[in-house]
């Protein structure tokens, strides 16, 4: 076809005539001719398939934690929704009701995908169609006992002062603990953290009262009414750090696990985000584990397990992550 080119396309074999032996006016005709006939074999054997790279799995991360056995994957995951994502703790962006399967969460929203947004809800067992319940959340997730409010960190984009709100899946308007100039409680951000329900009608939580200072504050949620408790205290390191569940008496083989170790409210599993944010389900009766789906990439931060150890969330870079332990 070219002078001094031969090539046979299914063995894929190339001849030429050395340059040297060919005339020098006719050198640099030969090289160009060389050059574009390999050029059009190399893309024939593309087209035809030969030589093109095979598709890879996505590979399963490996656990370095001794004394357990990885096993396949048993968890199903059922849903994935948007969240904010954080550049420090806010506490707690996933909570669950202590009564029913249903998750609440801080989504993120098309004006703003970090540190604060939408308060959201969703239901088992689909865990779709999402129910906002209360705008400028920005974390510290906590449901009442009888699961009829949670509170939540508020920040209000009008002064930039945070705040402390109340949220109700019964479709009850959203209520600010901390209204108007109520939220200005030093010269700066004015902090403020959700301590923990009391009972189903008195929320205790922290608010900053000047540099270095917190002030415990009780609120009856029925009457509106407040109440300072205690002394005045210096801030602590974790003020916002995310709520894991421990028990009572930690087993010696969990006791130095680097990473986040959370355990179901049965204790016969803990979710566990290594190093790394890998994901992984230990089953503490058999000592075996298998790492969660999140992804060839996803970094996981947080996680969250259902009142009957039946469901796991998991906050995966800027999603929410629902699993199912009871895969059909």
């Amino acid at each position: 076809m070219f002078p001094g080119l031969t090539y046979e396309l299914g063995e894929l074999s190339c001849s030429y005539n050395s340059p040297s032996m060919i005339p020098f006016r006719y050198k640099n005709i030969t090289l160009l001719l060389f050059a574009s006939g390999l050029l059009l074999l190399l893309s024939s054997c593309s087209v035809i398939g030969i030589g093109s790279p095979e598709s890879t799995a996505t590979p399963v991360p490996t656990s370095s934690i001794p004394n357990f056995q990885v096993i396949a994957p048993q968890a199903c995951k059922l849903a994935e929704q948007g969240m904010i994502r954080v550049y420090e703790p806010q506490g707690d962006l996933i909570a669950w009701s202590p009564k029913s399967n249903t998750v609440a969460y801080i989504a993120s929203t098309q004006s703003s995908s970090w540190d604060v947004g939408d308060l959201n809800i969703l239901s088992a067992p689909m865990f779709q169609d999402p129910e906002r319940l209360a705008t400028g959340a920005a974390g510290e997730l906590n449901w009442s006992p009888d699961s009829s409010a949670i509170a939540f960190l508020g920040l209000r984009r009008s002064d930039d002062l945070y705040t402390i709100g109340l949220a109700y899946p019964d479709g009850r308007p959203s209520q600010d603990l901390f209204p108007d100039e109520a939220a200005r409680t030093d010269d700066y951000a004015s902090q403020k953290a959700v301590l923990e329900w009391m009972d189903s009608s008195r929320l205790r939580v922290l608010t900053s009262c000047g540099f270095n200072c917190l002030q415990t504050i009780d609120f009856y949620v029925e009457s509106g009414a407040s109440s300072p408790v205690g002394e005045a205290i210096q801030r602590g390191w974790g003020l916002w750090a995310p709520h894991t569940n421990q028990p009572d008496t930690l087993p010696a083989e969990y006791a130095d696990l680097p990473g986040q170790l959370n355990w179901s409210p049965d204790e016969k599993q803990a979710a566990y985000i290594d190093q790394v944010g890998n994901a992984w389900v230990i089953n503490a009766e058999d000592g075996s584990l298998y790492p969660l789906d999140i992804g060839q990439y996803g970094t996981a931060s947080e996680t969250d397990w259902s009142y009957d150890s039946q469901y796991l969330a998991v906050q995966v870079d800027q999603n929410l992550q629902i699993f199912s332990l009871n895969c059909p």
